[in-house]
């Protein structure tokens, strides 16, 4: 059959329109132009980068060298309170001038070591800066964890066998209660330690002196005999465990049946003693009559 120029035309439009039709239905929406080309429709934008001021404050800030001393090297035997350890209490000396202050440093030498000119002038600043307390408060807590990063964790338990005596120490020193006692037991040479870890300021100043043991009655023995950072650390978490105002353990009964046998033997004794005496009298006297 034969078709007409003008059918054959409207027949070719036809079929475009039908392709177009379909090809548009089937067509993939068109994107929002207010995505990313690189962005999928369904995606979720990613989080914005962190705030690089946030991220300084988070990094450990400088440590402060003045406070880092202090800890070190001058609160085994000072507080930066009224309070007196092995040396006075450093509140009224924050009251001195600058140079007066550095010269009572400076006669220091002979427990820490030499100090520069500097280090003089910085523990000087320091000790007179209304805000120690806190600059040393949290300089202790960054070197306390940075420290603690390299030992074996605190062990109380440890430490009370290390005080008592029922593990050695690494290098022979004698068991601190030959000493010192917890609330009343132990020995009474040295000052009851019940309360020692609050009077110190805290697990550094603590882990210091008895490390250094640089005291009057110790240090001669401790010297020779030192203690290691890794033990002092033990003793330091026992110690803070310890309940100052907890009463004094009574003596165990082995210990009051000593005392009981030690009475009764002093007693026997005494009673011996007079019943010689009075049978050397009774001798002489007898020998005098005989002559």
């Amino acid at each position: 059959m034969n078709h007409s120029p003008s059918s054959r035309r409207s027949s070719l439009l036809l079929c475009l329109g039908l392709c177009c039709g379909v090809f548009a239905a089937t067509a993939t929406p068109a994107q929002d132009s207010t995505l990313k080309p690189d962005v999928a429709p369904d995606v979720a934008p990613a989080p914005p980068a962190s705030n690089p001021a946030k991220t300084e404050i988070a990094k450990e800030s400088p440590p402060d060298m003045a406070a880092t001393r202090f800890l070190t090297s001058c609160s085994g035997c000072h507080t930066l309170t009224d309070m007196k350890l092995t040396g006075p209490g450093l509140a009224p000396s924050s009251k001195w001038p600058l140079e007066q202050l550095k010269t009572a440093i400076k006669l220091m030498e002979k427990n820490v070591g030499p100090l520069k000119p500097e280090d003089l002038t910085a523990l000087a600043e320091f000790i007179k800066d209304d805000k120690c307390k806190q600059r040393l408060a949290a300089e202790q807590e960054k070197m306390q964890a940075r420290f603690m990063a390299r030992m074996a964790p605190a062990d109380a338990a440890l430490g009370k066998e290390l005080f008592t005596g029922t593990k050695g120490f690494h290098n022979g020193g004698l068991a601190c209660a030959a000493c010192h006692s917890i609330s009343g037991t132990g020995g009474n040479l040295g000052p009851d330690l019940a309360g020692i870890f609050a009077k110190m300021g805290g697990k550094t100043p603590l882990v210091s002196a008895i490390e250094k043991a640089n005291f009057k009655i110790m240090a001669p023995h401790y010297s020779r005999h030192p203690v290691t950072t890794q033990e002092a650390i033990h003793l330091t978490e026992y110690l803070s465990k310890i309940d100052p105002k907890a009463p004094a353990a009574s003596a165990p009964m082995y210990a009051q049946a000593g005392s009981v046998l030690a009475g009764l033997m002093l007693a026997g004794m005494t009673l011996l003693l007079r019943s010689m005496r009075s049978k050397r009298g009774r001798d002489t006297k007898l020998t005098r009559r005989r002559k």
